[in-house]
């Protein structure tokens, strides 16, 4: 697979390789890409492209103000340094607690969540009634009223009980 990529904001370039630019992060967590035409963009961020429907799919690298500098289709073509570079990056932007099991879930309106997640136990207000969204893959999920979405990647694996009180409340 080619690992070419389409840089929007470069004058005279179309295409180039990624594995040919370079990532750094200062100590205050900021990343800088740098391209091989000596082109440097600063305070950029690496996000999913589909983070719920293709979580290990394409990824872009945008500027400060949300704009695509980078399409990466294929991430798994990049050099391991690349690669653990954008996980790396991935995994401190990103806020997706993954739910395990469904402890309770209130029947009032608002909904209370009771839930096992990835990063421990948490209670959340479910954010509207259609703040639950069931995807093509299989995956669920539940947005909260201060926007922080939880994501059950594979339904089928939650336990009887889980399934059952994400049906009924769903």
């Amino acid at each position: 697979m080619s690992s070419d990529i389409h840089i929007q904001r470069i004058p005279n370039v179309r295409h180039m390789k990624i594995n040919d630019c370079r990532f750094t992060r200062s100590s205050d967590g900021k990343v800088t890409l740098l391209t091989p035409t000596g082109d440097s963009h600063g305070a950029v961020r690496i996000v999913r492209a589909f983070p719920f429907t293709a979580a290990d799919g394409p990824v872009a690298v945008v500027d400060s103000n949300g704009h695509e500098i980078i399409w990466i289709k294929d991430p798994d073509s990049l050099s391991l340094t690349h690669r653990q570079f954008i996980q790396s990056q991935l995994e401190q932007e990103e806020f997706l607690p993954r739910i395990h099991s469904i402890e309770s879930v209130s029947r009032g309106t608002p909904r209370q969540w009771h839930v096992a997640t990835d990063r421990g136990q948490n209670t959340f207000e479910q954010a509207s009634s259609d703040g639950v969204v069931w995807h093509p893959d299989g995956s669920v999920s539940i947005t909260d009223c201060d926007g922080i979405c939880y994501l059950i990647p594979a339904v089928q694996k939650l336990d009887r009980r889980s399934r059952r009180l994400l049906e009924r409340y769903s």
